[in-house]
């Protein structure tokens, strides 16, 4: 059987404090309302005036805000900055239409790793935590399904995950799947502190962590009356409370978790596009910022244009935004990729009328023909220059700029990198040129077409800051521009 070990120490860390659906919605939505702003007295006072929050005390307890926004977070919902709420790109459509909750449920448990923002399970754990259960429910072999006691056992003790270890759990999982209820509860006994080790695992694995996601609709659990002879694990919890696998709260039988028959099909599509035992994304591998952004923001976007292809290749949300960030980065050594990229990218604007791609030597990269909102404004042109590195952004000439500015008769220059050298912003100081960083760019694009009726984003908000900011790196004003409309 597959050596784990087993530690309250050496586990994963999944957050507990919110079990309903309901009062995790409701919580969402009191965040929405407070303003742009994390204010856990304002929170609290609108779930006790909605009849969501009664509290133990007459006051209630602020601190419990904070542990149930943090939980919020752990779940994918959204993340903290500058004391915001984020809301990921599933929250954003589940306060926009919560038709599909169970979609976006999946796709924000497809989206779980270690290491996690939100959690503080150890540093030598490092998976998708998520894509390993929906993987082992997919198992014919385990008939698609896990039984509450084998979860115990097994999942909160897996640090890394692969194609060889994942085999020998299965091994494993079979093989404990024979054993009595004796020679079972034998295992759980020979480790140290057993009580205390699986009481907690079993309050947050099954009392919360799979209880969520089962009330969403992504996962079922399901009663087997014959299973360890009828016989339930009961774990001492402190003096005088227990934790047992009852498959629901106060049954007297335990069961097993499945994935809802709706989701397997998703899930496949998922796991075909995205490996379970692929490494997990890394803070030290990215801007602290960014990573977040890429955990709750982009990285949800391309697993949503899975599952909801028809709704998102229409936009093509996923390959625009996604990919024209990537290229950004690592495109092809002439840019053409990154250029093709972002001309896709600002199609998804509602204000452009045209869109075309020139490049080559000698002239812009992509021409916009833009009416903006209300057509109070004639219509007018605007250059696009994609510079796919730090380095061509260094080299930035800005005469050229203006000369091609006007050649096409143009308002203004948009330079788009994914970093600017520092001396180009004094080289286009009080000249109608601004630069961006693509990260930026398409975070505000995927906010936009994720929140509008019809899918497509507003360029005549980011016209009116450029009037006003010719010569300068706009990136920190639409990016404060995103958490004043989006983040709450």
């Amino acid at each position: 059987m597959i050596r784990l070990n087993r530690s309250k120490d050496n586990k994963w860390i999944l957050q507990k404090n919110i079990s309903s659906t309901e009062l995790m919605q409701a919580y969402v939505n009191a965040m929405r309302e407070q303003n742009n702003e994390i204010n856990t007295q304002n929170i609290q006072d609108n779930l006790r005036y909605n009849g969501h929050y009664i509290g133990r005390s007459i006051g209630g307890s602020l601190s419990t805000m904070g542990v149930r926004f943090s939980q919020m977070c752990f779940y994918m919902f959204g993340y903290k900055k500058d004391n915001r709420f984020i809301p990921s790109a599933t929250t954003q459509l589940l306060l926009k239409n919560d038709a599909n909750k169970a979609d976006l449920m999946l796709v924000n448990l497809f989206s779980m790793q270690f290491p996690h923002p939100y959690s503080k399970t150890p540093k030598n754990f490092k998976l998708y935590c998520g894509r390993l259960i929906l993987k082992l429910l997919l198992d014919k072999r385990l008939e698609q399904k896990l039984y509450i006691d084998e979860c115990i056992w097994f999942l909160p003790f897996i640090e890394t995950i692969s194609k060889s270890i994942y085999e020998e759990l299965i091994t494993s999982i079979l093989e404990y799947r024979i054993l009595t209820y004796d020679e079972k509860l034998a295992l759980f006994k020979s480790i140290d502190n057993f009580n205390d080790v699986f009481a907690n695992v079993t309050h947050e694995l099954k009392y919360y962590f799979l209880q969520i996601f089962a009330d969403f609709g992504v996962l079922e659990f399901v009663c087997d009356m014959a299973h360890n002879n009828g016989k339930l694990f009961v774990f001492t919890h402190g003096t005088s409370s227990y934790r047992n696998d009852a498959y629901i709260s106060r049954k007297k039988y335990s069961g097993y978790i499945k994935l809802a028959d709706n989701m397997k099909e998703k899930t496949l599509l998922l796991l075909d596009k995205h490996a379970f035992d692929e490494n997990p994304n890394l803070q030290a591998d990215l801007l602290p910022s960014e990573w977040k952004s890429d955990l709750y923001e982009l990285n949800p976007l391309e697993y949503l244009s899975i599952i909801q292809q028809k709704i998102f290749d229409e936009k093509n949300i996923k390959n625009n935004i996604k990919t024209m960030i990537y290229l950004s980065k690592y495109g092809s050594n002439d840019g053409k990729d990154f250029e093709n990229a972002l001309k896709e990218s600002f199609d998804l604007f509602r204000e452009v009328i045209e869109c075309e791609h020139i490049g080559g030597s000698g002239d812009t990269d992509i021409i916009c023909k833009i009416q903006n909102e209300g057509n109070i404004t004639p219509p007018y042109k605007i250059n696009i220059d994609a510079k796919k590195s730090k380095k061509s952004t260094a080299q930035l000439n800005p005469k050229r700029l203006i000369l091609h500015i006007e050649k096409h008769n143009s308002k203004y220059c948009i330079v788009v990198s994914s970093r600017f050298a520092k001396s180009v912003k004094n080289d286009i100081d009080g000249k109608n040129v601004v630069i961006i960083e693509a990260e930026t760019l398409g975070r505000y694009i995927s906010k936009e077409c994720l929140s509008s009726d019809d899918g497509y984003a507003n360029f005549t908000r980011i016209d009116k800051i450029i009037e006003k900011n010719y010569g300068k790196d706009i990136t920190p004003l639409i990016n404060k521009q995103i958490d004043e409309i989006y983040s709450f």
